[in-house]
């Protein structure tokens, strides 16, 4: 008498969306120092506070008498790109996000040489909203190979500081909804936003994660603390 077979268990299933961790992240970066100045990046979902934390330090810093760069990536020549804006707003194939990664990594490398880099060498502090990080973030988000990713921005300055302002899903979309604006593709979806969100957390220690829920006053006086530090 024959022995019935076992069944086969199934097979596990396998995440469609690429991940990353800190080691990937690093090799984005090039060797040596960046100069007498500090480069500082704050990343995060939008509605997490970028823009207030990066006013309030720019104005405590020049307050103090230093010399602030306030900047940001991806440069206003990417973001008024049409095909950048139609993906923006209604989403659209892995193809045109290649796409549309190759001319992010062309917009950071020329705002790297022609705004960071001599900036840095004068010795002053560059804070720049997203960086690279944002890359990671939004295109690993729509399938995007991290290692392509890598390997089209290697060579970029090391931040000194990255911050991620780190925001509850439903505090942000109720952020967003309070602008009274168009919610770009992303912004419409817990789903994505946190796919997005699940990116950043991904790089562990790459990024100071800051509790972007509290005061503003208080976050900026969190992150005076990390700057002084160094």
């Amino acid at each position: 008498m024959s022995t019935p077979s076992k069944p086969t268990p199934p097979a596990p299933a396998v995440s469609s969306t690429p991940t990353i961790d800190r080691d990937t992240v690093d090799q984005v970066f090039r060797a040596g120092n960046n100069g007498p100045g500090r480069l500082i990046t704050i990343v995060g979902f939008d509605g997490c506070g970028k823009t207030t934390q990066i006013d309030n330090l720019t104005a405590r810093l020049r307050a103090r008498g230093e010399e602030v760069l306030d900047t940001r990536q991806p440069t206003d020549w990417y973001r008024r790109l049409g095909e950048v804006q139609a993906f923006e707003s209604d989403g659209g194939a892995v193809e045109t996000a290649h796409i549309l990664a190759l001319l992010a990594a062309a917009d950071r490398r020329r705002h790297v040489m022609e705004m960071i880099d001599p900036a840095l060498r004068r010795g002053a502090t560059v804070i720049c909203d997203r960086y690279v990080y944002a890359t990671f973030g939004v295109f690993i988000h729509r399938g995007v190979d991290p290692a392509l990713l890598t390997a089209i921005n290697g060579g970029i300055p090391r931040p000194d500081l990255a911050f991620y302002l780190r925001v509850p899903t439903e505090e942000l979309k109720r952020r967003l909804a309070a602008r009274g604006e168009k919610l770009k593709h992303e912004e419409k979806s817990s789903s994505r936003i946190e796919s997005i969100v699940g990116v950043y957390e991904q790089m562990g220690d790459a990024l100071t994660e800051i509790d972007g829920t509290a005061d503003p006053e208080v976050v900026t006086a969190q992150l005076l603390k990390h700057i002084d530090a160094l």
